[in-house]
């Protein structure tokens, strides 16, 4: 009983054969990364001048988000298409 679990195992495989998938992708536009105002720090947080550069820096950013966005969809795209 004991020589049974002793034998090598044959495998049926004679060769393993590597197959290379290489997945091409071409370059998808990209925003450029905004460049934000800081607050003034002599200001409060409130103030009419610091609120603005917020807002400012919302409109940028919500640009920048969207940028990426399509990015990533021409990404997605190209990979769900196989070109």
């Amino acid at each position: 009983m004991l020589s049974a679990c002793n034998q090598k195992r044959v495998s049926k495989i004679d060769k393993v054969r590597r197959v290379e998938v290489v997945a091409k992708y071409e370059k998808c536009p990209a925003p450029e990364k905004p460049e934000l105002k800081p607050l003034l720090e002599g200001l409060h947080l409130g103030s009419k001048e610091n609120v603005n550069r917020i807002m400012e820096n919302t409109v940028e950013n919500q640009a920048y988000i969207k940028g990426l966005k399509s990015t990533i969809e021409c990404y997605e795209f190209q990979s769900s298409t196989g070109e």
